[in-house]
């Protein structure tokens, strides 16, 4: 689809091809050729998504900006893998972003470099081109040719098997498995009850699933109960191609109010206090009790059980305790979900999703 934002709509280029639960929002200006597989999204609405001529972005991926402050620039013959995350940073031509990888915000990433599938760029590297980055936080690994790089963009543009791209656990690349006859079943005749809130023409919520005021569900979510109950509470956010999914056995999902859950979060089971913050990218296991204003840090995988205190940041795979929050971090905390509140009234209007 795609999506107006306030007084913007997206400029695509010709010959570009956009699957039917893609989305394409805002000021979002795209070269010829694009190509935007189901459930990617790119949401220009508080800064600019450009992106040049025949860029790829694979099934789940993200394209986002950092309000009034960043854009999201793409070049040409970028490549974006399944589940990858691209966020208010500026990728040269011929980069490869593979599978369920994540470029963090003021990041540069020169041509012709390779993002290894799960790695990780932090906010504000600068990497040069030409090479293999992995890991989390990415380094270099080693060269890499034009030719292999080819390759590797080839693989992943026709998602096929290639042993020199690590296999990612990724979750449904659509929205089959949330809609099911048995997912249904499951929910156990409960519907959703959704308040004042914004929830995006393409995200999808099952069963007993309950949405505060001034919340906001964004492009690609999935929030499916299973018989037991998820609850987002007044003000909160869970933006683009995050999964909240859980059942009966694994227990209730309870967020609080004023909370953000960042781009491509996976998460179960769980209690997440008011102002916590779960950020871009990271795994959340069931049990996992988040304390009023507590953090998990982007990209980290939290273990199940794990209890992240009051205040404080936990980072890494596995993730451990790592710092306080500071009083900077707290009122970026804040803002960011006081920005989510007026995207939310910005977008309200438009058309709602299949519930079930």
């Amino acid at each position: 689809m795609l999506a107006a934002f306030n007084q913007f709509v997206p400029d695509i280029g010709d010959a570009s091809t956009l699957a039917p639960t893609a989305a394409v929002v805002g000021r979002t200006v795209a070269g010829a050729g694009l190509t935007v597989r189901s459930l990617a999204t790119l949401r220009g609405d508080g800064e600019w998504v450009r992106v040049g001529r025949n860029a790829f972005f694979g099934e789940r991926a993200t394209v986002h900006i950092a309000h009034e402050a960043l854009a999201a620039t793409i070049g040409d013959d970028v490549t974006v893998g399944r589940f990858g995350l691209v966020h208010a940073c500026t990728l040269a031509d011929g980069v490869v972003v593979a599978d369920a990888a994540t470029v963090m915000d003021g990041a540069t990433i020169g041509p012709n470099a390779l993002i290894a599938p799960g790695a990780l760029v932090s906010p504000r590297k600068q990497l040069a081109g030409g090479f293999v980055y992995a890991g989390q936080p990415a380094a270099p690994v080693r060269e890499i040719t034009r030719a292999e790089l080819a390759e590797m963009a080839r693989a992943i543009r026709s998602a096929s098997a290639n042993d020199a791209l690590e296999p990612q656990d990724l979750p449904p690349l659509d929205m089959a498995p949330f809609l099911s006859d048995e997912a249904v079943r499951r929910s156990q005749g409960a519907s959703p009850q959704v308040g004042r809130a914004f929830v995006a023409p393409n995200a999808v919520i099952v069963g007993d699933v309950r949405i505060g005021t001034d919340a906001g569900i964004y492009y690609g979510c999935v929030l499916a109960a299973g018989g037991a109950r998820i609850v987002v509470g007044d003000r909160s956010n869970v933006q683009d191609n995050s999964l909240i999914v859980t059942d009966a056995a694994r227990g209730d999902v309870v967020i609080g109010c004023d909370v953000t859950i960042g781009h491509n979060v996976r998460m179960g089971a769980g209690t997440f206090g008011d102002r916590a913050l779960i950020g871009m990218a990271s795994v959340v296991g069931d049990g996992v009790v988040v304390e009023p204003g507590g953090c998990i840090a982007a990209g980290s995988h939290v273990k199940p059980g794990t209890r992240v205190r009051s205040g404080w940041i936990w980072a890494g795979r596995p993730a451990r305790a790592f710092r306080e929050v500071n009083e900077r971090e707290r009122a970026m905390f804040a803002s960011a979900a006081e920005i989510y509140i007026a995207y939310g009234a910005a977008y309200r209007d438009t058309a709602q999703p299949a519930t079930r």
